[in-house]
């Protein structure tokens, strides 16, 4: 039967190599047959298998699918001038697109004998094609929502592939509706996908982060540069039912391989965890999580600033000695979530917080603190954190143009939605995988949004995948989620409840649930302490150590960094007293009132103006005006004063309306 259609006759009219050629165009690795006749016959059955017809579809532009497309809605059959007419093209260009096709063997061509002219040669489709290639599109992404049970409960047996049935134990005659129900059994799909090979599962788990939809291009890309097989690999995936290999005709053909609605839903309680490759070091098992370690590097931050301030080099960065001294000074919270990320220092990151509360500018080659801190030091650390997550959240609301060293570029600010769709994701499973955070806000935000389009599909893709990055880094860097290392699972910590469910902290710590030793080391049991307590270890005490205990130790320099960080050296006392099983001794007692004790504590302020007057009776008439207008930061004598210096003109204004005369030295 083979051999009395149009496209047979037309094969048998070229010789061997013109066939292997063509088989080349197909992508057809080997050649089918081993004489003339059967590599025909075997050619004709590779060119109606639909994974290698699709791979000739996606190569073609949008003239020539559009060409394509129109021969067959008009039933198979049109002249080169309906064609011309259709597309508005000249013939002549026409006839070069419909050679392609021609050389592809989709198309054959029928001369019209009886004119001169060529517009009434016809070009017909082969029938073998003609029912095959589907010419739909993909309104409301229904292609991208593919499901398993809807497609296939009028099918039979017959039709599905063997792989999968055998697969599955189907038995002989048995009904759909039973197989399909131990098919997409939650046993039975995590049976299958462990069974897969670590390159199948890595495959399938690319699809699945790109929201559970990729172009055959990006996949193939994906396969071949990690030295797999797309060949094998796609039609193993596929005849498992794993993913669908669909096309669909928007401009030109877009082929895509989609992961269907049941794997979907079982792989967001199951994700496959990417293998790691070989030579990997695998991160130790662990939970992390970072309390409100952040919130008190903010503080250390502005007391580093104040202290020994901070040059920029001459690029307008950070210089690197700054880097590594701050690091030094900073607690060092985990921010190791996304390993791919480079080093992110965390003063990158402090800085453009502090810009946003008003406390930093730049003057010349410094970045200085540009109002009194003090305030903010004594607030409470929970208010403090409520602050700072407030501006984060605000932060892409302005419109802001900051120096570069003011901007967190390594990690931006997220954007808000993004961050409550991620706490959502996180308080409806209770501990979530990173794979299935990004695989649901990619198909809600990108692949299901109106705006969609295949065509910058990747350029969107990758500016999401920054925003859930961002989302999910900074979460962690707050301290408000918990990270189980190494499959990076997600979970609510206890700050993190406390913060969005607004459950109790506990406040109390055991009595035993510190030692302190002679030599004022200190070994905090974290599971008897509370948050706050820890919180109140680190600012007065060195971290030397964390391995299931907390090692700090207890110094002069430690104890007065923690008053100049704003907390009250009783508080600390009091807590030392209630947690630890025995009494503290006399000698830590006298140490801490003699170290806490006229702190030499030695003022520099920059930006100011001295003014004086001859008069001390000058001075108080001048001072009954200013005094209460927050001029004057300090009296010094009867006769001198320290003002600010953007409030001098103001202050000349009101001394001319006293009559006093002024000499301004600048």
């Amino acid at each position: 039967m083979s051999q009395e259609t149009v496209l047979y006759q037309e094969l048998e009219k070229l010789d061997l190599n013109e066939i292997k050629k063509i088989a080349s165009l197909w992508n057809i690795q080997k050649i089918p047959g081993k004489d003339k006749k059967s590599t025909i016959l075997g050619l004709m059955e590779t060119f109606q298998n639909e994974f290698y017809l699709k791979g000739v579809l996606e190569k073609f532009t949008p003239l020539q699918v559009n060409i394509l497309t129109s021969i067959l809605k008009n039933k198979g059959v049109m002249t080169l001038g309906e064609i011309s007419r259709k597309v508005n093209i000249p013939p002549i260009n026409v006839e070069m697109e419909l050679n392609v096709l021609r050389k592809y063997y989709l198309l054959y061509q029928r001369k019209n004998r009886e004119r001169l002219t060529n517009n009434l040669d016809k070009y017909h489709t082969y029938d073998e094609y003609q029912k095959l290639i589907k010419v739909e599109t993909n309104p409301k992404g229904e292609k991208f929502k593919y499901s398993i049970e809807k497609s296939l409960h009028k099918a039979t047996l017959a039709e599905l592939p063997d792989e999968w049935k055998e697969a599955v134990g189907a038995k002989k005659g048995e009904h759909i509706e039973t197989f399909l129900k131990n098919a997409l059994s939650a046993e039975f799909l995590q049976k299958l996908i462990d069974e897969l090979s670590d390159f199948d599962k890595d495959v399938l788990h690319q699809i699945y982060i790109h929201g559970g939809v990729i172009e055959a291009d990006t996949i193939r890309n994906y396969i071949t540069v990690n030295r797999g097989k797309f060949e094998q690999t796609i039609p193993h995936l596929t005849a498992l039912y794993l993913v669908r290999d669909l096309y669909y005709v928007e401009d030109k053909f877009i082929r895509v391989i989609v992961i269907p609605k049941e794997i979907l839903d079982h792989l967001q309680f199951s994700p496959i965890l990417p293998p790691v490759k070989k030579g990997t070091r695998v991160r130790q098992e662990k939970i992390s999580a970072n309390g409100l370690d952040f919130f008190l590097n903010v503080k250390k931050l502005i007391s580093y600033i104040s202290r020994k301030g901070l040059n920029l080099a001459k690029s307008g960065k950070i210089k690197q000695a700054d880097h590594k001294r701050t690091e030094t000074e900073l607690l060092s919270p985990d921010i190791e979530i996304f390993p791919e990320k480079s080093q992110v220092y965390q003063i990158e990151l402090i800085l453009p917080i502090l810009k946003l509360l008003g406390y930093v500018d730049i003057k010349g080659e410094n970045v200085i603190l540009i109002q009194e801190t003090d305030e903010f030091l004594k607030k409470d650390i929970f208010e403090i954190m409520k602050l700072v997550i407030h501006e984060v959240n605000e932060a892409r609301t302005r419109r802001l143009n900051p120096a570069e060293v003011f901007t967190a570029t390594e990690v931006p600010f997220y954007e808000k939605g993004i961050l409550d769709k991620t706490v959502k994701l996180i308080m409806a499973h209770g501990k979530i995988n990173t794979s299935v955070i990004f695989s649901h806000i990619i198909r809600d935000h990108l692949v299901f949004a109106p705006t969609f389009q295949i065509k910058t599909y990747e350029e969107d893709l990758a500016d999401l995948r920054k925003e859930i990055i961002s989302a999910i880094f900074y979460l962690q860097l707050f301290g408000l989620i918990e990270v189980e290392y190494p499959q990076r699972n997600l979970s609510l910590s206890e700050l993190g409840l406390h913060y969005f469910n607004h459950e109790a902290l506990v406040t109390v710590t055991e009595k035993g649930g510190i030692t302190i030793n002679p030599d004022f080391s200190i070994i905090a049991f974290p599971d008897r302490v509370s948050l706050h307590g820890i919180h109140l270890l680190k600012a007065f005490c060195e971290l030397k150590d964390y391995d299931r205990v907390y090692t700090f130790l207890l110094t002069k320099d430690s104890f007065q960094l923690g008053i100049l960080l704003g907390y009250d050296k009783e508080t600390f006392i009091h807590f030392l007293r209630e947690s630890s099983k025995a009494d503290l001794a006399q000698n830590l007692l006298f140490l801490l009132d003699d170290w806490g004790n006229n702190l030499p504590i030695v003022t520099i302020t920059e930006d100011s103006v001295l003014l004086r007057t001859k008069d001390s009776q000058v001075m108080e008439l001048l001072l009954g005006q200013i005094k209460g207008k927050k001029f004057v930061l300090e009296e010094v004598s009867p006769t001198g004063i320290i003002i600010e210096k953007s409030k001098v003109m103001e202050v000349i204004a009101i001394a001319e309306k006293l009559n006093m005369i002024i000499r301004l030295n600048r």
